[in-house]
């Protein structure tokens, strides 16, 4: 059988593409109209709409790291596909909910999917295309899931005004049984005998769990990649809060210039992932990982820099354009330098630690503007990400790191 190429041309990988899109599609709508379906249906207090949240969130940044032991033991194909269909069943539940309790075991059922399905996607680009291949394949599919987070939105109005609440979950739950559809019929690469050795070194979920913890704590390639995602997740996460306040308190825009940013944020992103699918050279080194991580900050600071609307366009824009590149070539260094008896582990681990960086983001984004007013603090948070770059930079010969 043909082995899978990252191209639209092979139909194989462009029905992959097509179904992260309209898997995309349908998360985003879920998860906005959550927290609508609480507050109106049920009329929720924000105690309760924040329960909601939490029960949606809390279970893939607590799960993940042992439902990657499992995603190594069964395959990534696999516990995909089971992720997929114990969503779909989840969002029919949270379809069907009568009650708000019902709803929120609900939510925590799908969160629970989530932490199945996200590992488990980000471990199985390497299963069925070749490695020089990786980063397109990681760009296309990258961009496939910035078009969802732009047609989300659209899609949750769209279905809430025909349908009302459920059917933005019934069209999430039939998102993923288009996903489903895609990846089960995809052939994988052979198994490389080191890998299939590894994989049969069994010392119970917690001795795997530690060793891939190892993995991500000792080895210098996996810990710089960490660092960098740190980096980049806490100026992508504070600036959910800088954004609006510097269109209305800086530009004195109305609330929809700040909707038209992440349009414009949006469009670079897919843009940038169908541009790296032409990309057949190795551009995923650890120093293009750094470069691209410094440019990100850069790109954040000429967005929220300028007084001048054009201006934060055309940085909003490029903003788009480097978070795409920084998301494709860090996962694809993690997918190259990761054991593949340890995939599942190791993305499972490190989606964890951005779950959690992003949290602590969100009030230290809130601190800052406070403490150093909008634009001082917005550039300050920006320099996090700029400062990371450096460091991994400095650190000296990146490209030329190996683990012990």
């Amino acid at each position: 059988m043909r082995v899978v190429r990252p191209s639209l041309r092979d139909p194989r990988f462009g029905l992959l593409v097509a179904g992260e899109a309209v898997n995309s599609i349908g998360g985003w709508a879920s998860a906005i109209v959550l927290w609508g379906f609480a507050a109106y249906r049920f009329n929720a207090s924000p105690y309760a709409v924040s329960v909601t949240i939490v029960c949606w969130a809390a279970p893939p940044a607590l799960l993940s790291p042992v439902t990657g032991v499992y995603i190594d033991r069964l395959g990534a194909k696999a516990t995909l596909v089971a992720g997929y269909l114990a969503a779909a069943a989840a969002a029919l539940g949270m379809a069907a909910a009568g009650s708000l309790v019902v709803l929120d075991i609900a939510a925590v059922a799908y969160g629970a999917a989530r932490s199945l399905a996200g590992p488990a996607a980000a471990a199985l680009p390497p299963r069925i295309v070749a490695a020089d291949d990786l980063l397109p394949a990681n760009g296309l599919l990258g961009a496939a899931a910035s078009a969802g987070q732009v047609a989300g939105p659209l899609a949750a109005s769209v279905a809430l005004a025909l349908s009302g609440f459920p059917a933005a979950f019934i069209l999430d739950a039939a998102s993923y049984l288009v996903g489903v559809a895609v990846v089960a019929p995809l052939p994988l690469l052979p198994v490389v005998p080191g890998d299939a050795a590894g994989a049969r070194e069994r010392s119970g979920w917690r001795g795997e769990l530690r060793a891939g913890l190892t993995l991500v704590t000792r080895g210098r390639r996996l810990r710089l990649v960490v660092m960098l995602s740190c980096a980049v997740t806490v100026t992508s996460a504070a600036f959910l809060v800088v954004e609006p306040l510097y269109a209305k308190q800086v530009l004195h825009r109305p609330p929809s210039q700040f909707a038209l940013f992440e349009a414009a944020a949006g469009t670079g992103s897919i843009l940038a992932g169908l541009a790296l699918a032409r990309i057949r050279a190795r551009r995923d080194g650890a120093r293009v990982l750094c470069l691209s991580a410094a440019c990100y900050g850069l790109a954040a600071c000429l967005f929220v820099g300028t007084s001048y609307v054009p201006v934060a366009y055309a940085g909003a824009f490029l903003w788009g354009v480097c978070g795409a590149v920084f998301g494709a070539v860090s996962l694809t260094a993690l997918q190259r330098w990761t054991p593949g008896h340890a995939r599942g582990r190791v993305m499972g681990l490190t989606a964890t630690i951005q779950s959690w960086v992003e949290t602590l983001a969100l009030p230290l984004g809130g601190t800052t503007l406070a403490a150093l007013g909008i634009r001082a603090g917005a550039l300050a948070l920006a320099a996090v990400a700029v400062a990371g770059g450096i460091a991994g930079l400095m650190a000296g010969s990146p490209d030329r790191l190996e683990d012990p």
